[in-house]
């Protein structure tokens, strides 16, 4: 089993039914506070450099606010507030009242931009020659349901980017996704083995109720489903510490071939980027061929499978990870982000960056 595809099904939500009988806002932020203690990854990460005394003290102020709020958006807002104690990404509260309905994007209403408008606003991949020696490759987002997409496009002009000198990638404003959805992208910057760090999953029942769940869920195959028990049977057998479920701190990508073209690959991030881009991001600089260009990302990334959760009065979901990067502390990234090769400053217009890094590439 794939660990990637383990990561993305991680990003689930897990419903608790049981409710409390008295439904505040101070229930609910005493709910959350003892469910993130006793189960997020990073808790103890954060505690450890910033202090059991600023962990308190914080506290306090904040108990002393939610006595005088209604258990409403604004409860949710200020507990938001709240568990950015910790760090900015993969962690949050949603406030979704009792008769929370799913919204979802339609597909058939995210269709591809034109080339001659901002790129930016593009909602599905896109390609474009820019001239004999550049070609542009725009993607918008990582999620799992866009891989299809990504390797069509990479594919269908595959030829082209392999026998062009210089590859623009632009993945400004991809907040993430999936690590299978940047697959098709890797063969074309590979120059030696690339090094992927893994993580290390927090073990307690809340959070391995998770993996029981997909190991039985029908979507999967008997060998994926087989594959998460036993991940629950091992992490279940390790309550209360971090399990290394893959036993291997890193994996190591070797590949046969190293592409003569594209030469030079150049891409171009923001401060919107975290997550599984930034992952990207991590295995793009080992390549001899590429440079970043940009801002510096978001930093969301060293605690990270997003697991969901209701409160008991069936308002609020309370977001948090699951696991802790091998990284930290010597090599962190959340709060921190990834800095560019190439820093394009504020008196470049954001529409004017691709024209800034084509004429980089071409030593202009």
């Amino acid at each position: 089993m794939n660990r990637r595809v383990l990561f993305l099904w991680l990003l689930l939500s897990l419903p608790i039914l049981n409710y409390a009988q008295n439904c505040n806002c101070e229930s609910n932020f005493l709910w959350v506070k003892k469910t993130f203690e006793e189960n997020d990854a990073g808790f103890q990460y954060t505690i450890s450099k910033k202090g059991k005394d600023a962990y308190e003290l914080h506290n306090k102020m904040y108990l002393e606010k939610v006595k005088h709020l209604s258990n409403n958006q604004e409860c949710a807002t200020l507990l938001n507030q709240w568990i950015r104690f910790f760090r900015n990404g993969h962690i949050g509260v949603n406030y979704i009242g009792k008769t929370k309905k799913a919204e979802k994007v339609s597909e058939q209403n995210k269709q591809p931009i034109e080339k001659d408008l901002n790129p930016l606003k593009a909602t599905k991949p896109l390609f474009e020659k820019i001239n004999e020696n550049t070609v542009y490759l725009r993607i918008p987002d990582f999620e799992i349901s866009e891989k299809k997409a990504i390797d069509s496009i990479v594919l269908a002009n595959r030829a082209t980017i392999l026998s062009t000198e210089n590859f623009i990638i632009d993945v400004r404003n991809n907040p993430g996704g999936s690590d299978a959805s940047y697959s098709s992208l890797i063969p074309f910057l590979y120059t030696q083995p690339i090094r992927t760090v893994g993580a290390l999953f927090y073990s307690t029942d809340l959070n391995n109720q998770r993996m029981l769940e997909l190991s039985q869920n029908p979507d999967f195959d008997e060998e994926s489903k087989k594959t998460f028990k036993n991940y629950y049977e091992k992490l279940q057998a390790n309550k209360g510490e971090y399990v290394d479920l893959f036993n291997k701190k890193v994996n190591i990508t070797k590949m046969d071939t190293i592409q003569p073209y594209p030469k030079n690959i150049g891409i171009v991030i923001n401060e919107n980027n975290g997550s599984t881009t930034e992952q990207f991001l991590l295995t793009a600089m080992q390549s001899k061929k590429v440079k970043l260009y940009g801002r510096t990302t978001k930093g969301m990334l060293d605690i990270s499978n997003v697991n969901i959760v209701t409160s008991p009065c069936g308002d609020i979901e309370l977001y948090y990870g699951l696991s802790k990067s091998y990284r930290i502390p010597d090599f962190p990234v959340d709060d921190i982000g990834l800095q560019p090769d190439v820093y394009i400053d504020k008196t470049i217009d954001p529409s004017n960056w691709l024209d800034f890094v084509r004429d980089h590439l071409n030593g202009k």
